[in-house]
């Protein structure tokens, strides 16, 4: 049986809806390939995907001022490599008993302050960085093991073509 974590993943677009917002693992070197991603978290126990989203995104970006456009219509899964299952045992056991995540995924849109109410002040700072990229650049930005979460979920908050899968 597959242990999967309730999980949620927050994408930050622009007014247009062209670009995300991508931010960059704390920790691993400027130019590390797939160190970026989307901010996302485990959910508690009593929370509902909407105030985990919202939390999850305060913690990680200091972020409190968005407004949430969608949700994906199902929850997205993807499964651990072996590899990072061991290196999450190791670091964090609660997050090592699982074999991945069960992501709900949400589109928001961040308000009049834009990026400058970003802030990675908070510790432990998860993230050291952010960029705007295309939905389709943003896919080869992240970890491999993640792409296909990360395709389906763009997709289903109609952020890429069909053709773009």
């Amino acid at each position: 049986m597959t242990r999967l974590r309730p999980n949620v993943c927050i994408v930050l677009t622009d007014e247009a809806r062209r670009q995300v917002l991508l931010f960059h693992r704390s920790g691993l070197p400027a130019g590390a390939g797939h160190s970026w991603q989307f901010p996302q978290g485990g959910i508690q126990e009593g929370e509902t995907p909407l105030a985990a989203a919202r939390r999850e995104l305060a913690e990680e970006t200091g972020v409190l001022d968005c407004e949430f456009l969608a949700q994906a219509p199902e929850p997205i899964a993807y499964l651990y490599p072996p590899e990072v299952r061991a290196l999450l045992s190791r670091k964090d056991p609660d997050k090592g008993d699982v074999d991945g995540q069960l992501q709900h995924w949400f589109l928001a849109r961040l308000h009049d302050g834009g990026t400058r109410a970003i802030s990675f002040a908070h510790q432990p700072a998860e993230f050291d960085a952010f960029r705007w990229a295309s939905p389709t650049e943003a896919l080869t930005l992240v970890v491999p093991f993640k792409r296909g979460a990360y395709r389906k979920g763009l997709l289903a908050l109609g952020l890429l073509a069909a053709e773009e899968r």
